[in-house]
């Protein structure tokens, strides 16, 4: 036997502590901070648990509930912080508990758990909490989205295929499709939110425990959906980080793709879209430069969603069953990602909502450059029964007749001939309507056009679904809400005296 010992609350198995040089290494209380309120929240409801089913004495639960809600008040209050000699926000936790009420008691609030299963729970209570929030920042965004294409539905823009002219569109038709894409977003995010609302807690290290705990109660004391019932997958999986770090990429791939028509559009150029002085920046040598730095610093960040993607799919890859220590990675990309979408969601807002359309502009740029060369081939098979592979080739003869004469078709009189030799008699108030990009744009009345009726009607569609996710995010909100409150409630009127009958009673209570 030897004199020589671990001073770490788990060092029994140890003839001494660490190597010093280590310390920085390993420790991970610096990405552990983000997580103390969900820690201090976990262990309530464990606790309460161990009480409720007679694993450790009412008194010592009592006991050990009201420290963590004294930690817990006086950590919201800025009273103390994390110390990295006790590598961890669970050890931490752990030390300051046994700290106050001696290992007698103290030591019983580790009873029934690892770290192995403290490390999700707590990674998923943060994650939750990030993604209410980041939920419901996209909603307004959306929602900035829908109401600046109301105000656009007439406006005629030119679209684009391979950065070439395509087809006249509305300013509201773009912006929607925006729109769109947010709805999918949130679509993903919800999956993801179901994922991560999962409860593992009780899985112990790897492969549950021999004492009674009942892992359905602590799921209601957390707020979560479900259980993760099988606890060497509760331990093993990191799905639900892959899984928001996958939807979050996908946010800021849609976010990059907004970035960078912004900074196009912007040009001399483009000229089509105005960015608010307050979200451009000047030219340190060139006094006459209004560049889009901030939309451009958006752009760059979204493009390092790809690596932080990358980086957590390959903390997953190859490895074997069971907790292991790689994951505490994890949470490094977890939180960076989380910081760059949090950010960008309120960053947005104020870009879009400023920026100007010059929409004299576009509707000129939609009439420059055959813009309005298909609806013409489209009429032709319409209204002169042409087989539509013929009025491509007549419609693209005529285009590269006039650009090879500097003509546009506002020379209206070269196509009316140009068609008349084709054998196609069209009048010039037929053509003049055809060629007009603002009446090719309201034609387009196929659902999912660019029509200001279809444009509406999807408007009004994305609006419905809209309120379901703000609908659906208010309910896991309040769910969470309603037992982090019950377990600081538990915490603060549990005593010693409390029983089992008692204990069902605040519960209910409480739930109500």
């Amino acid at each position: 036997m030897t004199d020589e010992s671990s001073s770490k609350l788990w060092g029994g198995r140890f003839s001494k502590d660490l190597d010093a040089s280590l310390d920085a290494w390993g420790e991970s209380t610096t990405l552990d901070s983000r997580m103390v309120d969900e820690d201090l929240w976990g262990s309530q409801a464990h606790v309460a648990m161990l009480g409720r089913q007679s694993i450790i004495p009412m008194s010592d639960a009592a006991a050990i509930l009201k420290e963590l809600l004294k930690l817990q008040d006086s950590y919201l209050a800025g009273g103390w912080q994390l110390e990295t000699q006790h590598e961890d926000v669970h050890m931490n936790v752990e030390h300051r508990v046994i700290g106050a009420l001696g290992l007698e008691i103290g030591g019983k609030m580790h009873t029934a758990r690892s770290r192995n299963d403290q490390i999700p729970l707590d990674i998923k209570l943060h994650l939750r909490r990030q993604l209410h929030k980041l939920r419901r920042d996209i909603c307004s965004l959306l929602e900035l989205f829908l109401a600046r294409a109301e105000e656009n539905t007439d406006a005629v823009m030119v679209s684009y295929t391979h950065t070439q002219h395509a087809q006249p569109i509305s300013v509201a038709f773009w912006l929607s499709h925006y729109g769109a894409a947010l709805l999918r977003d949130l679509d993903r995010l919800g999956r993801a939110h179901d994922l991560v609302d999962c409860n593992p807690l009780g899985a112990a290290a790897i492969a549950g425990t021999s004492f009674p705990t009942d892992r359905e109660l602590t799921t209601r004391l957390l707020g979560f959906q479900k259980l993760q019932v099988h606890a060497l997958d509760a331990t093993s999986s990191g799905d639900f980080a892959l899984e928001t770090v996958s939807a979050l990429a996908i946010l800021m791939t849609t976010v990059g793709r907004l970035a960078e028509e912004l900074i196009l559009w912007s040009s001399y150029e483009f000229r089509t879209v105005i960015l608010d002085d307050a979200f451009a920046t000047g030219s340190s040598i060139m006094p006459q430069k209004k560049n889009p730095s901030v939309v451009e610093l958006l752009r760059g960040r979204a493009a390092r969603m790809n690596g932080i993607l990358v980086s957590a799919f390959s903390i997953f890859k190859g490895l074997p069953s069971g907790y292991n220590r790689d994951v505490n990675e994890v949470k490094r990309v977890l939180w960076e990602a989380l910081d760059l979408t949090q950010a960008s969601m309120e960053f947005l807002p104020g870009v879009i909502s400023s920026t100007k359309f010059d929409t004299t502009r576009m509707e000129q740029l939609a009439y420059d450059n055959f813009a309005t060369a298909t609806h013409l081939a489209n009429y032709l098979v319409e209204h002169h029964q042409v087989p539509f592979r013929k009025a491509h080739h007549v419609v693209g003869s005529l285009v590269g007749l006039l650009v090879r004469q500097h003509m546009t078709m506002a020379n209206q009189q070269v196509c009316l001939d140009f068609l008349l030799d084709e054998g196609i008699s069209i009048s010039a108030s037929e053509l003049e309507q055809i060629v007009t990009p603002s009446q090719v744009m309201r034609s387009a009345q196929s659902l999912g056009g660019t029509s200001p009726e279809s444009v509406e009607s999807m408007l009004k569609q994305m609006t419905s679904k809209l309120h379901e996710h703000r609908q659906a995010i208010e309910k896991d909100f309040r769910r969470a809400a309603v037992a982090y409150d019950t377990c600081r409630s538990i915490a603060r009127n549990v005593s010693a005296g409390t029983d089992a009958a008692a204990f069902d009673r605040m519960l209910d209570e409480l739930a109500d």
